[in-house]
C-alpha cells in the first residue's frame, strides 16, 4: 500500500474513534509510521534504538492478543495516556505492533458530560487509590496533578469513602454484574453503584457513579435514576473499550492490507487478493482505491508483456509513460548489425520448422547479451539483429558497450549450440549520429533506427567475408575503445562512402 493511501485511510480512521487521539504502526525492526488527529500526513521515525519500543515489540511477539499498556506520562508535555496494543501477525509471524492513544483528559471531559446529563457523579479508578476519570479533572490543565492523581488531590470527599463504605445495598436485578455499597459523607448519604472490569496496564479498573439517594425523595425519581445509571455505565464502558473494538477492528483491515502491499512491493500482482468491503466509510474508500491501483499495474503490466514482445521494453516503458506517443530521438550512437554465415545452406538442410526453433534460440542469446550491455536491439531482419547503443538508453560509453556485446555474441556463436545447431556469425560495428522513433501507417508502426551509421554497420558486417575477419568497426568507434585489442586491417572504399574509411579488426 502506497504511504498516501496508508495515511488517508488511518487519518480516516481516527474519525471513527473520537476518544483516540493518535495511531501508530511499529514494525519489527523498530520503523514508525504514527498519525495524529488534525494532522494531514503520517510522522515517520526509526525507533529501533529506544530500549521502550524494543521491550514493546518484544511483548507482542508472546502476547496473544489486544491488550492496554501502563499508563504513559510525558513530564515534557504533562500529558498522560493510556496506550491501547494490538499485535500485527502475517501468516503466523510476527510483523508489528498496532497503538492507540487515548489522553486520560478526553476520559475526564466526557465523564463531566455525562454526569451533568444524568445528575450524577461518574468516575473511574485505577486500582483502589488513583484516579483516571472524574468530572473535577475536566476543569484542571492536563498533568496538572501529575499522571494519576490520588483520591484524596482530587478535591472529592465523597469519592474518598468508597475504600470504606458503611455496608453494601441491593441492586435490581438489570444491575446484577455491578455492585453498590452505601456511605455516609456529612449529613448526606451516598450510593456508590460500580463495576471492576479486569486487569488493564496491570491494575483493575472499576467504573462507576454515586448519588444521593433521597434528592428527589420519590421512589419513582429513585428507580428512574437508577435506570438511567444502567444505560450509563453501559455508556462508560463502551466509551472506555472503544478503542479496544478500534484495534481489533482495525487490526484485520490493516493486517488484509498489509499483506496486499507486500505481494505488491515483491511484483506478485497476481496473488492480491480483493479487500473485503467495510461498513466504515474510510475503510471501504481506502480498499476500493487499493483495489483499482493494483487493476491499474495488472493492465499495465499485461500492456508492458504485450508490447514487449514487439518492441524493445525500453520502448515499452517509453511508451506507456509517454501516453502511448514515442517522441523522436536523434543523437550520436554506435549501431551493430549481425549476420549469421552461409545462412541460406543452413536453412535447406534444417528445414522450416527447425529452422524457426533455431532462430527463436540464437535470437534469445544475443538479446540477452544486448541488454545486458545497455543496448536495443529494435529489427530482427531474417538471420539478422540490428542493435543501437546509446539511443533510447543513454550510455556514456556505448561505443565499448557495442564492442563488448558484440565479442561475447561471437563468443557465444562459437562456444554453444542453438535448439541443437552451431552457427558462425560476423558482426559489423559504426558510431554516428542516428534518428530513432517509430515509423509506419497510421495502423501499425515498428520501432527503428536511420542514419549512415545504421548503412555502414550494415556494410561492414558483409566485409568481414574479405578480410577475414568477425568484428569490424570504423575508425570513429575504434577511438571510443581504448583497451581493447584491434588492429588495422585497411582503408578500404567502402560502397555509398566516396571517401576511404580505415577498417579495425577486433582480435
Amino acid at each position: 500500500m502506497r504511504g498516501s493511501e496508508l495515511d488517508l485511510f488511518m487519518l480516516g480512521a481516527l474519525g471513527t474513534t473520537p476518544q483516540v487521539s493518535d495511531i501508530g504502526i511499529v514494525d519489527a525492526a523498530g520503523r514508525a509510521r504514527r498519525w495524529t488527529r488534525g494532522a494531514r500526513e503520517a510522522a515517520v521515525a526509526d525507533w529501533s534504538g529506544r530500549k521502550e519500543v524494543r521491550d514493546w515489540l518484544e511483548a507482542g511477539r508472546t502476547q496473544p492478543g489486544s491488550a492496554w499498556r501502563p499508563l504513559l506520562w510525558q513530564p515534557a508535555e504533562r500529558v498522560a495516556s493510556l496506550l491501547h496494543q494490538t499485535p500485527l501477525n502475517r501468516d503466523g509471524g510476527f510483523v508489528g505492533m498496532l497503538g492507540q492513544v487515548v489522553p486520560i483528559a478526553k476520559l475526564s471531559e466526557d465523564l463531566a458530560v455525562f454526569g451533568a446529563e444524568h445528575e450524577v457523579t461518574p468516575f473511574i479508578l485505577h486500582g483502589a487509590d488513583h484516579v483516571l476519570g472524574h468530572p473535577l479533572l475536566a476543569q484542571r490543565r492536563p498533568g496538572e496533578l501529575g499522571p494519576l492523581p490520588a483520591l484524596g488531590e482530587i478535591g472529592d470527599p465523597v469519592l474518598e469513602r468508597i475504600g470504606s463504605p458503611d455496608g453494601s445495598a441491593p441492586l435490581l436485578g438489570a444491575l446484577k454484574r455491578a455492585k453498590a455499597v452505601r456511605a455516609r459523607v456529612g449529613d448526606s448519604h451516598y450510593l456508590y453503584i460500580y463495576r471492576d472490569i479486569g486487569q488493564h496496564g496491570g491494575q483493575t479498573w472499576r467504573i462507576g457513579v454515586y448519588l444521593d439517594p433521597v434528592q428527589g425523595g420519590q421512589r419513582a425519581e429513585m428507580l428512574r435514576l437508577v435506570w438511567s445509571i444502567a444505560a450509563g455505565l453501559a455508556v462508560l464502558l463502551a466509551a472506555v473499550a472503544i478503542a479496544a473494538v478500534a484495534g481489533r477492528r482495525l487490526g484485520r483491515p490493516i493486517e488484509a492490507l498489509a499483506r496486499a502491499a507486500h505481494l505488491v512491493r515483491k511484483g506478485r500482482i497476481d496473488e492480491v487478493r480483493p479487500l473485503p468491503r467495510s461498513r466504515i466509510y474510510e475503510l471501504d474508500e481506502a480498499n476500493r482505491s487499493f483495489g483499482e491501483m493494483v487493476e491499474g499495474l495488472r493492465e499495465r503490466n499485461l500492456m508492458r508483456e504485450t508490447l514487449g514482445q514487439f518492441v524493445p521494453e525500453q520502448v515499452a516503458h517509453e511508451l506507456l509513460a509517454g501516453g502511448g506517443r514515442l517522441e523522436p530521438i536523434e543523437g550520436k550512437a554506435t549501431v551493430m548489425v549481425c549476420d549469421i554465415e552461409e545462412f541460406a545452406a543452413l536453412t535447406d538442410s534444417l528445414g522450416a520448422h527447425r529452422t524457426i526453433e533455431f532462430l527463436n534460440a540464437y535470437f534469445a542469446v544475443l538479446v540477452e547479451i544486448v541488454e545486458r550491455y545497455q543496448g536495443v536491439v529494435t529489427q530482427f531482419q531474417g538471420d539478422a539483429i540490428l542493435a543501437v547503443f546509446n539511443v533510447p538508453i543513454a550510455a556514456r560509453d556505448h561505443a565499448a558497450n557495442a564492442l563488448r556485446a558484440a565479442l561475447e555474441i561471437v563468443r557465444a556463436a562459437d562456444s554453444q549450440s542453438f535448439a541443437g545447431v552451431r552457427a558462425r556469425n560476423r558482426v559489423g560495428l559504426a558510431t554516428g549520429r542516428v534518428v530513432a522513433g517509430a515509423v509506419g501507417s497510421a495502423g501499425r508502426r515498428s520501432y527503428t533506427v536511420h542514419g549512415n551509421a545504421v548503412n555502414l554497420a550494415a556494410r561492414l558486417e558483409q566485409l568481414n567475408k574479405d578480410y577475414g575477419t568477425r568484428i569490424l568497426l570504423t575508425e570513429k568507434t575504434a577511438e571510443r575503445c581504448p583497451g581493447f585489442a584491434l588492429r588495422k586491417v585497411a582503408d578500404a572504399t567502402v560502397r555509398g562512402y566516396g571517401e576511404r574509411l580505415a577498417l579495425y579488426a577486433a582480435l
